[in-house]
C-alpha cells in the first residue's frame, strides 16, 4: 500500500500543470544604464541617481579618492590602476586613453545586455577627454545604442581645456549614435552670478536629471498612445547626430503656451530643434486634457520641420491635475545660434553664397598697329615727320609693301624724300604772300 501511495504521489507531481507566465515575463525589460566618466561626469551621475529609479547608474574613474565620494545609489568602477596608480590623469588625455585601453575587458562588461547606454562626461580634463572616446568605441563594438551628453569647459578655465574638449569631441562624434553638447557658460542663463559654485553646478545637474527622467518615463510608463524602446531606437539610429533633449512642465489657463515655450527653448543648449530629422515627444497630463490641446502641441513641434519623422505619445496621470508635461527628443538638429526674438523658419535669413570664381578667359592676341603718316605737333611748322614706306600698313600701299627692292632703289628713294623735305622747308621760310602760286594771267605775262 505504501508503494502505491508513493506511486500516486509521483504521478500527481508529474501531471501537475505548470503556472502560466505573466504577460510582463513575455516581454524583456529594456535595460538602460547611465555612466558618468571622470570627476565631473561622476559628480553629475551621483546627483541624478538620487532622483531616478528603474535605471542603473555607474561612476567610472581612475581616481580612487573621487570614487569614495560617489553616491551610494550608483555603482563604481575603477580602471587604469596600473597606468595611474589609483590617481587622476593630471589633465593629460593620453594617460586617460591608455588607462581605458588597459582595462578594456572590465569596461566591456558595463555594456553587456544593455539596450541604451547614456554616457555623461565633462570634457576638458584628462580622464573625461581621454577615456570617454574609448568607452564609446567599446560600447559600439558591443552593439549598444550610445547617447552621449557632454559639457564643455568655462572660458575662464583656459585655452588648454578648450583644446582638449574640442579634440575629444572630434574622436567621439563618429562612434556615437547621438550627442548632446552643453557649454558650461550657459549656466549663467539659469542662475545668478552670485550663486555659490556648488549650487551652480547643482542647478545644471537638476536640469539634466529632469531631462533624463522625461526620457525614461517615455520608455517605461504605459500610455494612452504608447511609446516603447523600439520607438526610441528608431529615433536614435544613426551616427554622430546632434541631439536635443528637454522636458518642461506648466499649469494654469495658459499651460499649453507656457509648456511649449519651455520645452522648445532649453537654456543649456546653443541650438534648438530647427532642422531636426527625427522627433519623439511624449505628453503627460490628467484625463482632462483635450484633443485641441494635443493638436496644438503636435502642430507647433512639427512646424519646425514638416519632413521630419515624428513619433509622439500621450500618458494620462491623475497626479498631473491642471498640469501638463512634455518630454522632447529631437535628433539631427542643426548647430545654429538661436535668434533672440525667435522668428519663424521662413523669416530666417538665408546664407549668402560665395560668388564662384571663374577662370579668366585667355586674352586674344592684339593686332599690331603700325604707325601712320602724321605731322608732329609743334609750335614750329617747319618739322614734318614721315614714316618710311616699308613700315606702312598693307592696306594703304599693298603694291609697294609687296615689291622687293635692292639697296640702290632704297638709296634713291631716301634721297628723293630728302629733296622733297628741303623744298618744303624753303617754302615755309618764304612769307605767305610770296608763296602764292601765280595765276594764269601772270604766267601769260611772263
Amino acid at each position: 500500500m505504501a508503494k502505491k501511495k508513493s506511486f500516486k504521489s509521483k504521478k500527481k507531481i508529474l501531471t501537475k500543470p505548470k503556472p502560466k507566465p505573466e504577460l510582463t515575463d513575455l516581454v524583456r525589460r529594456t535595460r538602460i544604464r547611465v555612466i558618468g566618466i571622470g570627476g565631473g561626469g561622476g559628480s553629475i551621475v551621483s546627483e541624478i541617481a538620487r532622483n531616478l529609479k528603474k535605471v542603473d547608474f555607474v561612476v567610472a574613474n581612475t581616481d580612487f579618492k573621487a570614487l569614495k565620494e560617489a553616491s551610494k545609489h550608483a555603482k563604481v568602477l575603477q580602471f587604469g590602476q596600473k597606468t595611474t596608480g589609483g590617481l587622476g590623469c593630471g589633465m593629460d588625455a593620453r594617460i586617460g586613453q591608455k588607462a581605458a585601453k588597459d582595462d578594456k575587458s572590465k569596461i566591456a562588461k558595463l555594456f553587456q545586455g544593455i539596450d541604451l547606454c547614456i554616457l555623461v562626461s565633462c570634457l576638458g580634463g584628462g580622464t573625461g577627454s581621454g577615456a570617454t572616446p574609448e568607452f564609446v568605441r567599446i560600447g559600439r563594438e558591443a552593439g549598444t545604442i550610445v547617447f552621449g551628453i557632454f559639457t564643455l569647459p568655462f572660458k575662464f578655465e583656459g585655452g588648454k581645456k578648450s583644446y582638449l574638449a574640442k579634440n575629444s569631441l572630434e574622436k567621439l562624434i563618429p562612434n556615437l549614435n547621438a550627442v548632446s553638447i552643453i557649454p558650461n557658460e550657459n549656466i549663467f542663463k539659469i542662475i545668478d552670478k552670485k550663486t555659490p559654485l556648488k549650487e551652480a553646478f547643482s542647478a545644471i545637474n537638476g536640469r539634466l536629471s529632469e531631462n533624463l527622467r522625461g526620457l525614461i518615463e517615455m520608455i517605461y510608463l504605459p500610455g494612452l498612445i504608447n511609446i516603447d524602446f523600439a520607438d526610441v531606437r528608431t529615433i536614435l539610429d544613426g551616427r554622430g547626430k546632434l541631439t536635443y533633449l528637454n522636458s518642461a512642465q506648466a499649469q494654469g489657463p495658459n499651460r499649453i503656451e507656457e509648456v511649449l515655450k519651455g520645452v522648445l527653448r532649453s537654456p543649456l543648449n546653443e541650438y534648438d530643434i530647427r532642422g531636426a530629422e527625427k522627433m519623439l515627444f511624449n505628453i503627460t497630463a490628467a484625463q482632462d486634457i483635450g484633443m485641441k490641446e494635443v493638436e496644438q502641441i503636435s502642430r507647433t513641434i512639427s512646424d519646425f520641420n514638416r519632413r521630419a519623422k515624428i513619433i509622439f505619445g500621450v500618458s494620462q496621470d491623475n497626479n498631473y491635475k491642471d498640469k501638463v508635461r512634455i518630454s522632447l527628443l529631437a535628433v539631427g538638429c542643426g548647430r545654429e545660434a538661436r535668434p533672440k526674438a525667435g522668428p519663424s523658419l521662413a523669416e530666417k535669413p538665408k546664407k549668402k553664397r560665395r560668388p564662384e570664381i571663374k577662370p579668366k578667359p585667355k586674352a586674344k592676341p592684339k593686332k599690331k598697329i603700325l604707325p601712320t603718316r602724321r605731322r608732329a605737333k609743334s609750335k614750329k611748322k617747319s618739322a614734318a615727320v614721315f614714316v618710311p614706306i616699308a613700315a606702312q600698313s598693307d592696306e594703304e600701299e599693298p603694291a609697294k609693301a609687296l615689291t622687293r627692292r635692292n639697296a640702290l632703289d632704297l638709296r634713291k628713294e631716301v634721297e628723293k624724300v630728302g629733296e622733297e623735305m628741303e623744298e618744303k622747308d624753303k617754302k615755309w621760310d618764304i612769307p605767305a604772300f610770296l608763296r602764292r602760286k601765280p595765276d594764269n594771267n601772270e604766267q601769260a605775262l611772263k
